[in-house]
């Protein structure tokens, strides 16, 4: 995407119609273009954004929006706390390369040398070292299934076809037979998104290796990439490598909008809800701290009738039989540092129904002390239950 332009916001801030950000301002048909990618999909499965009068407000979704040449990257911001874009856009690679396992084995020189990488820069970059490493240890074959029309014969006659198709030509056959090649799902996607690259980024240097790296392949059939194609992919001992790209190019393809009419129209959406990134960094990171415990994310229990509750973690003894803490992330900022009441019947319940002494909320780390306060007994007022709800701060 040769000239785009780069405008950094942060998550809930709105953007109007001629506001400028950054040196860059905001014009109508970038406004009209989101509008158009807004309205393509549904309410629940759209939250990146919302439309105002002459402009738009940002949610809880943090990441990059590449939209008309335009590359908006929504960074996140608690409560009350700085506005230094530089640091918040740290915070945010740190989280996604711990989240997503972006970190590369060996940065390149030239990878150094990128300055002010974008979100979207990270993932395609790690993307780019995924398929070049594919290609230096040779993609792999696979047998798969062709139909054809052929002139000569090979493999199996599909009869039903053969004599629908072939009532004239009877010299063709309708065949159906097996070959082994590299023209299989996965090298398909990788290519793919190789060549969806150049429309998304605005660094010469990451289209440019795209474009290399593309023209290493082999010819490949073209694929439209769905939810299903992914889904249905089946990882083995021989294709197990491609994992890490897999998941990358899935990131890239289903969330990308392309324009055949006007390519610099089309639209990439590379976002990220800002509750799950934390909790699931938060989970990385307690994995790492716990080493002698089992550290368990979203365990479930039948709560009433077939509803269930989940804390975000749980962290048990070393056998992952006794749960000991019950974690709840909150990606906010306590207004007046005690847990509102909501926040406190959920943890009752939490200690109760795992059976614990403490239970945390845990929240991003803006320079506030811990606190921490017990539950009273409903027998006895004066008497208490040694159930503890500890405030505590995580650095990101």
């Amino acid at each position: 995407m040769q000239n785009c332009k780069n405008l950094t916001v942060f998550e809930h801030q709105s953007l109007k119609i001629g506001q400028e950000i950054d040196g860059v301002k905001f014009e109508p048909h970038h406004f009209k273009l989101l509008e158009k990618f807004r309205g393509d999909f549904d309410d629940e499965r759209f939250n990146y954004y919302s439309l105002i009068h002459n402009g738009v407000k940002f949610k809880h979704y943090v990441g990059v929006l590449n939209v008309g040449g335009l590359q908006i990257e929504v960074l996140p911001k608690t409560d009350n706390s700085s506005d230094n874009k530089t640091m918040w856009k740290k915070h945010l690679i740190k989280m996604l390369s711990t989240v997503f396992k972006l970190q590369a084995h060996a940065p390149t020189n030239a990878q150094q040398q990128l300055k002010n990488s974008s979100v979207l820069d990270v993932f395609l970059l790690r993307f780019l070292d995924e398929v070049e490493r594919l290609l230096h240890v040779g993609l792999i074959k696979t047998y798969r299934k062709e139909t054809d029309n052929r002139n000569s014969l090979k493999g199996k006659i599909a009869w039903s076809k053969h004599l629908t198709k072939n009532v004239v030509h009877q010299e063709r056959f309708f065949v159906t037979y097996t070959t082994y090649d590299r023209n299989h799902i996965m090298n398909r996607v990788l290519y793919k998104t190789l060549k969806v690259i150049p429309y998304v980024t605005s660094n010469s240097y990451i289209a440019n290796r795209a474009n290399t790296l593309a023209f290493e392949f082999p010819e490949l059939m073209d694929i439209t990439a769905t939810d299903q194609t992914f889904s249905s992919m089946c990882f083995d001992r021989k294709s197990d490598g491609y994992r890490n790209a897999m998941s990358i190019a899935k990131l890239i393809l289903l969330n990308y909008v392309p324009d055949s009419q006007k390519p610099r129209n089309s639209m990439l959406a590379l976002m990220f809800d800002m509750n799950k990134l934390w909790e699931e960094y938060v989970y990385v990171m307690l994995k790492r701290r716990f080493l002698n415990h089992v550290v368990r994310a979203q365990v479930g229990k039948r709560f009433w009738e077939y509803k269930t509750i989940r804390p975000d973690i749980v962290v048990y003894d070393r056998f992952g039989k006794k749960p000991l803490l019950v974690v709840d992330t909150k990606w906010k900022c306590p207004t007046d540092d005690k847990p509102t009441d909501a926040d406190l019947k959920q943890m009752f319940v939490y200690h109760l129904y795992w059976q614990v002494n403490n239970t945390v909320l845990l929240y991003p780390d803006i320079g506030r002390q811990p606190y921490s306060g017990k539950f009273h007994s409903i027998f006895n007022q004066d008497r208490l239950f040694g159930l503890t709800c500890h405030m505590m701060y995580f650095p990101i």
